[in-house]
């Protein structure tokens, strides 16, 4: 995956059309705003797809997404509800910088927003442990969950919610965490991961019960990087109907305890 920022006054790729994005992006750029600290008015904001591509040309590059100045935003028809992405450009036109300063991208709103390849490498990189640098176990970290908005509701936004998962290296030095692999044997470890289940508390769900609903990441790296005191965050974006749910976040063998969700009408 690539995004690219532009300039203010260059010509859109060809093939882009106007387009009127749905409910949720307003609740992905408050939480651009909230991870940022920028504040902005999403209504200005123009909004582009490029139908029946997989990635747009710009400037030779190959992107899924690109933002013109602070009022033009382009995305790939592919990857237009792609939740990181359009924050990732969202964060573009709240900083009205160019490039990918460190401190936004792979520090306030690492996770928020995508930030590989291009990104990552105008960012600076990311820290990497020295070979022999502590071994650490994903019990040893402060794993969190948090679901915005924190009172969600079907009817806002089209019941748009976002689940951050967050892991933090509680050391102020460098440490690898030693990942268990999904099977025994298996080369795939499981990173970031949530489960919603149907709350068993007399709620609209009542008589259902369990996991209805799971995402997750992976790796086939047996080892995962953190740098001192460093955070990491996934998010899981979706949508919810008015009910009550029970919701664990997990980070490969470690799980947050479970906390029920009260959607509202």
């Amino acid at each position: 995956m690539s995004i690219a920022c532009s300039e203010l006054t260059a010509p859109l790729p060809s093939g882009a059309i106007e387009w009127t994005p749905p409910a949720r992006f307003a609740l992905w750029w408050q939480m651009t705003e909230s991870c940022s600290g920028r504040q902005g008015d999403l209504r200005a904001i123009r909004w582009y797809v490029v139908p029946n591509v997989s990635s747009i040309d710009v400037d030779g590059e190959k992107v899924q997404g690109v933002t013109f100045g602070t009022d033009r935003i382009v995305l790939a028809e592919p990857y237009r509800l792609d939740g990181s992405l359009v924050r990732h450009e969202m964060l573009h036109a709240l900083l009205r910088v160019g490039g990918h300063p460190r401190d936004a991208f792979l520090a306030a709103c690492d996770g928020i927003v995508v930030c590989d390849s291009v990104c990552e490498a105008d960012a600076g990189g990311r820290q990497t442990p020295p070979p022999g640098a502590l071994e650490i176990t994903p019990h040893d970290l402060v794993t969190r969950v948090e679901i915005v908005p924190q009172q969600p509701s079907a009817s806002r936004n089209d019941g748009a919610v976002a689940v951050i998962v967050s892991i933090t290296n509680p050391r102020s030095t460098p440490a690898w965490v030693r990942l268990t692999p999904q099977a025994p044997g298996d080369s795939f470890s499981h990173t970031f991961g949530i489960a919603f289940d149907y709350d068993d508390t007399g709620g609209v769900f009542a008589d259902t019960g369990g996991v209805f609903a799971s995402s997750y990441s992976f790796t086939e790296e047996p080892r995962f990087p953190l740098g001192p005191n460093e955070t990491r965050r996934w998010v899981w974006d979706g949508n919810l109907f008015a009910g009550a749910y029970g919701l664990r976040g997990w980070f490969n063998s470690d799980t947050t305890q479970r906390v029920v969700v009260n959607v509202t009408p």
